[in-house]
């Protein structure tokens, strides 16, 4: 999505967008794409995960629709930064999915992205994947 607002000149063209009415700096979004199968659902998503875009993909996976699928992977092959509003959107949804008795995996992790699971010790905790496949193949 691109966005253009007009800047006064000599204004700091470093400085975030800010939408109008919104306390918040413009930010990215992601684009999030499903495919369902008869016991799981496969949402691939495109974009950084942070503080700007983690409500919008807990908003998908909130859906009634997604919320009675039996396995959710989340297909992160498109994503090269996650922030500490990621690593809390990933434990929220493995803590209430898996409290509803239903699946949850993360698969095609960036290198930077594995890295930060792992230092934060969620690899330990949530279900990592090298792909798609195997992740369903695990479930």
């Amino acid at each position: 999505m691109t966005r253009h607002q007009e800047r006064p000149y000599g204004s700091d063209t470093t400085a975030p967008l800010v939408e109008p009415n919104s306390l918040l700096p413009a930010g990215p979004t992601l684009t999030l794409t499903s495919h369902r199968g008869p016991r799981h659902a496969v949402v691939a998503v495109n974009g950084p995960i942070d503080y700007h875009t983690a409500p919008q993909l807990l908003g998908h996976l909130a859906t009634e629709d997604m919320r009675n699928v039996p396995l959710v992977v989340l297909d992160l092959t498109r994503v090269d930064f996650c922030d500490s509003s990621a690593l809390g959107a990933f434990v929220d949804l493995h803590r209430r999915r898996t409290g509803a008795g239903n699946g949850f995996a993360l698969a095609g992790l960036h290198p930077e992205v594995e890295r930060t699971l792992e230092l934060t010790r969620l690899a330990t905790v949530l279900s990592l994947h090298t792909s798609v496949k195997d992740a369903l193949h695990a479930h």
